[in-house]
């Protein structure tokens, strides 16, 4: 099963830590195994980097995007399924305020189609695979070439 956290950086560090994702990475892997003095700090930093996800919101754009399908449901306000036809492929989102929880299964389609979905926030997304440390933004972020 592979599992993805999905974090809302804000604008300002996607910005300056565009091509040095692999801190972001280390930052979120460490608070995931951390117990000390330093777990706390690293909270803080977190918490100073991201945005909080409103869980209406994110209720409100996977309704809007996948409600017309027969293999999306919504368990309750926080918990979205979605189950391909054949047994093709599953995932499972957990909205957090803090992060969104993503689990998938079978083909990689299920959690494209989550993926996509939650690319219409038109926020800087940020997903981190712990198992098999991967790493990444949901949509690439465009960088503005100044002339002068």
């Amino acid at each position: 099963m592979r599992s993805y956290q999905i974090y809302w950086i804000t604008e300002e560090f996607a910005h300056y830590f565009y091509g040095r994702e692999q801190n972001f990475f280390q930052l979120f892997f460490e608070s995931s195994c951390g117990e000390s003095e330093q777990q706390k700090i690293i909270e803080k930093q977190i918490q100073y980097i991201t945005n909080r996800f409103f869980v209406s919101q994110v209720r409100e754009l996977l309704s809007e995007a996948l409600s017309a399908r027969s293999w999306f449901n919504i368990q309750n306000d926080h918990f979205f399924r979605i189950e391909l036809p054949d047994n093709k492929g599953r995932a499972e989102l957990f909205a957090d305020e803090q992060c969104l929880y993503l689990k998938a299964s079978g083909s990689y389609e299920s959690e494209a189609i989550f993926f996509h979905s939650l690319k219409k926030m038109k926020a800087y997304l940020f997903a981190v695979d712990f198992k098999r440390k991967n790493y990444g933004w949901l949509e690439p972020i465009k960088k503005e070439i100044l002339f002068r």
